[in-house]
Formats: structure tokens, sequence, C-alpha cells
């Protein structure tokens, strides 16, 4: 055994060089002496060995630094797609929480003007159509119908008012929702309108079912045959109401004539007319005798009186319609309503879709 100078280590007498710390072994004899170090599976030199090393050390030190670099490219873009997300999410949460602002307006200022025209609590969350709002309209109507008139002028009207400042003092709104704000805005004064013209109406309805029943009462008289002053009254107002009646030769004529002008075409207007015209006819001074065509009227009189019954039901159809026709404004200004509400619901889901 051959003991290194430098270590101590003990190695054969064939190792040219220390196995433990390579420190050349001047010794070392044996025919293997010579052979070259690297057929023999030993270690090379110091220098060759310490050059290995460097180079080894080198190539995972340049691996390392590409990795670190690979790696703060990648945590870079990382950073940045999801700094650009979170600046995306947040930008869609500031619009989704303007429309939750919009949408509080919308129940807390327009939800209590139609709460007041409909006399009850109402969702407009559920209402599908307008004429679902005419019918509660109506209803309304008809609990409190000599006053109705007045409450929609002095309770209604001034909440519509208040809603129309509420959503006119938004300023700047999110530029997704602007079209469809401004059309929002816009159907409120609609909705006054509207409003104001159905209570200004209202306040004549019971002057139509005045006249009905004014034709009913006279009516009645002239049936009876009699030369009343009701009668009289009465035929005055026929000859009005039926164009050509004195070329009329029986009942049967005037009944067509009520079923064309009632049932065929347009029982509102031909009542219309016929109160406008006519109606004051009835309440006419009482005095006097009978016309030229009193005589003539009375060929007209049949025992049923199926002819007042054909005025009421006239009076009834018209009336019906009127209410509709009353409404007409008021009720186009709600679609359109449900309509501009339904737009900036619209652009709320699609932002929310994309967040």
């Amino acid at each position: 055994m051959v003991k290194c100078p430098r270590c101590g280590h003990d190695n054969l007498p064939s190792f040219p060089t220390c196995s433990r710390c390579g420190t050349a072994l001047g010794g070392a004899v044996g025919p293997a002496t010579h052979l070259p170090h690297a057929s023999m599976g030993v270690p090379p030199p110091p220098d060759e060995y310490a050059s290995l090393m460097a180079s080894r050390a080198a190539a995972t030190k340049k691996n390392r630094g590409i990795f670190a670099v690979v790696f703060l490219v990648a945590l870079a873009a990382g950073g940045y797609v999801w700094l650009n997300a979170k600046k995306k999410s947040d930008a869609a949460q500031e619009k989704l929480n303007f429309f939750e602002k919009f949408a509080q307006l919308d129940k807390g200022e327009t939800g209590l003007f139609f709460n007041c025209v409909v006399a009850s609590e109402i969702d407009m969350n559920v209402v599908s159509t307008a004429d679902q709002v005419q019918k509660r309209v109506e209803s309304a109507y008809f609990t409190q119908q000599k006053t109705f008139s007045e409450h929609l002028t002095t309770e209604c009207v001034p909440k519509i008012e208040r809603a129309r400042q509420a959503f006119g003092a938004i300023k700047d709104p999110p530029t997704d929702f602007a079209p469809a704000l401004a059309k929002y805005q816009d159907v409120l004064p609609q909705l006054q309108s509207g409003i104001e013209e159905y209570a200004e109406k209202l306040k004549s309805r019971q002057g139509l079912k005045d006249v009905d029943q004014l034709i009913q009462e006279m009516g009645g008289a002239w049936h009876s045959g009699g030369v009343t002053p009701e009668g009289i009254a009465y035929e005055k107002f026929l000859n009005c109401a039926i164009p050509g009646l004195g070329k009329m030769k029986d009942p049967q004529a005037v009944l067509e004539f009520m079923a064309d002008a009632c049932f065929k075409k347009d029982p509102v207007a031909f009542m219309d007319r016929v109160r406008k015209d006519c109606g004051p006819l009835l309440s006419a001074p009482k005095g006097g005798g009978p016309s030229k065509t009193w005589k003539q009227s009375q060929k007209l009189l049949e025992p049923d009186a199926r002819q007042l019954q054909a005025w009421e039901s006239c009076g009834k159809r018209s009336r019906k319609g009127k209410k509709v026709e009353d409404l007409a404004t008021f009720l186009k200004s709600v679609g359109d309503y449900m309509t501009a509400r339904s737009g900036v619901a619209k652009v709320a889901k699609e932002i929310q879709s994309t967040k």
C-alpha cells in the first residue's frame, strides 16, 4: 500500500494518484503505472477533474439562470393577465353597482307611483302586459269612483314628478347604460301626461251615466203612449239620435238601426255623438205640445220596449269601450315604460355574463 503524502490515505501500489485527494503518488510502481488512467477506471488528473467540475458547475448555473428567467417571465405574464382580468372584473362590478342603484330608484320612486295609481301594492317585475295594469286601475276606480280623479291628480302625479327628478339627477352613467337609461328617462313624462289625461276624462264618466239613465226614464214615458213632457222630450231626442227616423215604417227598423250602430259599428263613436248632440234634449224645459213628427213616431212604438233594451245595451258597450279609450294614452306609456326598463336590465345581464 502507498500512503498519500498529503492526506495519509492508503492507496494500491498501482494508483498513480491518491484515490481520495488526487495527489500524485511518487512511489507508485508496477506494470500498471504506465497505463492511461481512463482505461483503468481511475479518476482523471487534478487539473482535468477540476476543469470538468467547473464545466458542470457552469452548466448547472446556466440552467438555473435560464429557469429563473423563464419563471420570472411566466410570473410577469401571469401577473399581467391577472391584473387585466381584475381590472375588467372591477369595471364590470362598478357597472353592476350602478344597475343596483337604478333598480332601487325604479322600485322606490316609479314603483310608488304605480302603487298609487292602482291604490294597492303592485310589483311591476311580475307584470308582463299593460292590460294587467288596466284591470288594476279600473278596479281601483270602482272602489272610489267619485274621488278617484282627484286621487290621481293630487297624490299620484306628485309621485311621478319626484321620480322624474330622481332619475334626472343621474349624471355621467356608465357608457353601456347611457342609451337605455335615456329611453327610460324619456318615458317618465309620458306616464305623467297619460295619467293626467285619464284623470280628466274620469270627470265626464258620471255625466255619461246620467244621460243613459235619462234615455231610459224618458223613453219609458214615450213608450207609454201618452202625450207627456217626458214623452215629448224623448221623441225629440229620438229624431236627433236616429237620422231618417221619420221614414222608418215599424219598430223593427229602429232595432235594426240600433244593432248596426252599436254592434256592427263603433258604439263609442255613436253614443258620444248621441250624448253630446241629443242628450240635452232630454233635460229641456218642460212645456209645449208635441212636434210635427209626433204622430209618425207613434208608429214605432212596440209593447215590449225592446228599443229601450237596445239603448241600454248600447250605452253599456260604449262605456266599456270608453274605459279602454280613456286609458289608451296611459297604457301606451306603461308599455313603453316596461320596454325601457327591460332595456336597462338587458344591459346589466350582458355585463354580468362577461364578468
